[in-house]
């Protein structure tokens, strides 16, 4: 199963500098955000999941200031870094598909 790395502010701007990084914004009281989060950990464990993406997600509320920069004001939102640029986003709840087009 791949794990999921729940990302602190101060652990962010790391985590997305190198590589190809999904992050899930999200709310922990926010119930769209949960069903998210399980089509995430679905997705990462399918064999059509691209072994390159590193999947991550980031507490709006635990980290307002990282949310604020990427001007997430609506949660779920996916976006998708390559070598710390944003090359893709979806704002709201989306299905595997979607998902996979994003990392396209």
């Amino acid at each position: 199963m791949k794990k999921i790395e729940k990302l602190s502010a101060a652990a962010f701007p790391a985590a997305v500098r190198r590589g190809v990084v999904l992050v899930d914004f999200f709310a922990q009281w926010h119930g769209p955000c949960h069903k998210q989060g399980d089509v995430l950990n679905a997705l990462a464990d399918h064999d059509r999941f691209p072994e390159e993406v590193k999947v991550t997600k980031i507490d709006i509320d635990e980290a307002p200031v990282i949310a604020a920069k990427f001007e997430v004001d609506i949660v779920p939102t996916l976006v998708v870094f390559k070598d710390g640029e944003e090359v893709g986003r979806i704002v709201g709840m989306s299905d595997e598909e979607q998902v996979m087009n994003l990392l396209k």
